[in-house]
């Protein structure tokens, strides 16, 4: 009897550790300056780059939620929104998407909804430390 009890309790904490270490994916704008010779070639073969974009994402294991692009004379040409599970997955993106030649500049950040800043905001109210900051008179 205590065996098939063992073999049940594994049973279920084998089936739930997965469903425990999937996280809530991460979300990313990405803000990006296409190179010279990049705006060349789009202006003379004219393309769907959103396509292009949420292909890529896909590849790494990811989902475009949005793009959008930005009037000349911006301080970015463009910028895209995706979520990724884990942040070494959108950094492999960005590298590849460097490493293309066509950007020369890209910057993403971790981005939150209300919901989760509220939760971050509860955080930093709660939580207990020693930490003093350099600007304290604490000895």
């Amino acid at each position: 009897m205590k065996a098939y009890i063992l073999v049940a309790w594994a049973l279920v904490i084998g089936l739930s550790l997965p469903a425990m270490a999937q996280q809530s994916p991460h979300r990313y704008v990405a803000f990006f300056n296409y190179s010279e010779a990049a705006v060349k070639a789009m202006t003379e073969t004219p393309q769907d780059r959103a396509a292009q974009a949420a292909e890529l994402a896909e590849s790494f294991g990811g989902k475009m939620e949005a793009a959008y692009w930005f009037p000349a004379g911006s301080d970015y040409d463009g910028m895209v929104i995706w979520t990724f599970q884990d942040v070494v997955s959108e950094e492999a993106l960005g590298l590849f998407a460097r490493a293309t030649g066509n950007f020369t500049r890209i910057k993403s950040l971790s981005v939150m909804t209300g919901e989760e800043f509220k939760a971050a905001m509860e955080k930093a109210k709660n939580v207990k430390t020693s930490y003093t900051p350099p600007t304290s008179t604490k000895q």
